[in-house]
């Protein structure tokens, strides 16, 4: 495999041991983009962290198989082969979309962003239509937003945010308004949230987290509040957590982690807790997990992963089991698992075909776990692999 030099200096930065040599690539070093499971059409489109629904049962008697289907058109650098909004590979910010059929497992294009993109997110809409914010480009950290309509797969510009941001977090609440969170512009962070109202195309400032953040996780919970943890800021690596109250418009601290976490995963289960998995504080990986359960705000320790990872994904499974995939602990990994709630143990299963990192998952209608795109050796990925378990008798 060819490396580029762009991508053996980013690899070589990954890798230190000294943090100080991230700071110079830190707008560069992940495409944060929320998920999305599907569209209103035969097509699915593939978002960066889907945590969706795998329609098979999983038990002893069951194979759990992965193999290669058609690549996307373009590799995107570093989380997705599909994105559907834009993203950087070797030529650059790009603004290409593209749609995966599983029927036919084959890639087409889609209209294009008005805006090339990285480091943004994207947000199914209650009226179907998704909202992509912010991010970076040659022009520097945006504030604006688009919507793209999949009846005619067109993007138009909306309204913009009120703070440009990247490596932010982006929610649908339930009643219908988009919650941003936090992220960086240059190098300050912020603790700053907004609000955008799609019914009038407006943005709103709402009430400011109590710590600035960047590359944290965000789950909307079963009691309609939201949780944030972990990610970084100018002072710390963070394992601190709080929630948003959305009749309120307010925040409120909350436990914290048992560690500092950034570009891990959050899972809401079936129970209603949450199970963060991995991450790194850029001085070593983690194998650790913890749950939080909203009912006493209190996070314990559950039990950890066979392997350590970070930029990897996490996807909650039909009968509550959680399948993590890939992600990079000093060299990027093809290792897969499965967390059983009910035991609180982690079983490694079949391998994926190729090493990722910086990959998605994305869980199709058909039950089927779609991996795209991500990063292996610092290079970046157009192929694909399906993973599905069927019954043996």
């Amino acid at each position: 495999m060819v490396t580029t030099p762009f991508y053996r200096k980013l690899n070589e930065a990954l890798r230190a041991e000294n943090p100080q040599a991230l700071e110079p690539w830190l707008a560069y070093l992940k495409l944060f983009i929320t998920a999305l499971q599907k569209l209103p059409s035969r097509s699915t489109t593939v978002w960066r962290g889907v945590w969706g629904i795998i329609g098979s049962e999983f038990d002893t008697n069951i194979v759990h198989t992965w193999w290669s289907v058609n690549s996307c058109s373009s590799q995107i650098n570093p989380a997705a082969c599909f994105s559907v909004t834009g993203g950087l590979n070797n030529q650059g910010f790009l603004n290409s979309t593209e749609l995966y059929d599983p029927s036919t497992e084959t890639w087409t294009i889609t209209g294009n962003m008005n805006n090339a993109r990285a480091e943004h997110t994207a947000s199914v809409l209650t009226n179907g239509k998704v909202l992509v914010t912010g991010g970076l480009n040659n022009q520097g950290f945006l504030n604006s937003t688009e919507l793209y309509d999949p009846s005619t797969e067109i993007w138009t510009m909306a309204g913009s945010m009120n703070n440009a941001r990247t490596e932010h977090t982006a929610s649908v609440l339930a009643n219908g308004k988009v919650l941003v969170t936090g992220g960086l512009i240059n190098q300050d962070f912020l603790n700053s949230t907004e609000l955008s109202d799609p019914s009038t195309d407006t943005w709103t400032i709402t009430s400011s987290m109590n710590d600035a953040r960047a590359e944290h996780i965000v789950s909307v919970l079963t009691n309609g509040k939201v949780l944030v943890a972990g990610g970084y800021n100018s002072f710390n690596r963070l394992h601190s957590a709080e929630l948003y109250h959305p009749s309120m418009e307010t925040w409120t601290t909350t436990g914290s982690m048992n560690y500092t976490r950034i570009q891990f995963t959050a899972s809401v289960l079936t129970n209603g807790k949450v199970l963060v998995t991995g991450g790194s504080n850029y001085n070593f990986n983690r194998n650790s997990a913890e749950l939080y359960d909203s009912s006493t705000g209190t996070w314990t320790i559950t039990g950890s992963m066979n392997q350590a990872r970070w930029k990897h994904t996490s996807s909650v499974l039909k009968n509550g089991n959680v399948l993590v995939t890939g992600g990079l602990d000093h060299y990027p990994l093809d290792v897969a698992e499965l967390y059983d709630p009910s035991t609180e143990t982690w079983t490694i299963i079949d391998r994926m075909n190729t090493p990722r990192d910086d990959h998605t998952a994305s869980v199709l209608t058909n039950g089927k776990v779609l991996v795209t795109g991500g990063v292996y050796d610092g290079e970046p990925l157009n192929g694909t692999e399906i993973y599905k378990s069927f019954q043996t008798n």
